[in-house]
């Protein structure tokens, strides 16, 4: 059985596991402030880089956002890799990449309830207040009309 399994590695190019084939991204996407995630298949996805000098390989990823807080807006991701296709540089268009542990704080920043204004006032809980700004509302008006 293991005689089996060695031709198979040998025609797949050897066993791969799920960490060297992706290539995790992160980015906060300017516009709406959204955090997202996307990956890199490092045997399908890569482009030959012909234009470029020092880079063997290329990827483009467009990411998009969620629309969960009704903005709608995407990141594009260029991706240089050498022969082995290590990382050598890369360009996020409408964003900024992030790593791991960013993304998780920012993901959490994004989930969260939005705050609300514990020290404002109550409309309509004190009726001096609202005199006295109609009263300097008035004076305002006279001071204009003269």
């Amino acid at each position: 059985m293991s005689f089996l399994k060695r031709i198979t590695d040998l025609f797949r190019g050897g066993p791969t596991t799920s960490s060297n084939r992706y290539l995790d991204l992160y980015v906060l996407n300017r516009r709406c402030n959204e955090p997202l995630t996307g990956q890199v298949d490092l045997l399908n996805e890569l482009s030959v880089a012909e234009e470029e000098e020092d880079a063997s390989y290329y990827a483009r990823k467009v990411l998009h956002t969620s629309g969960a807080k009704r903005c709608f807006s995407q990141c594009e991701v260029m991706v240089w890799f050498d022969n082995s296709k290590r990382v050598l540089r890369t360009e996020v268009e409408g964003g900024r990449l992030l790593d791991e542990a960013e993304y998780a704080t920012e993901l959490a920043r994004f989930n969260a309830p939005p705050d609300e204004d514990v020290d404002a006032p109550e409309t309509g809980s004190d009726s001096s207040e609202g005199s006295a700004t109609h009263a300097s509302d008035e004076e305002n008006t006279e001071t204009n009309q003269t």
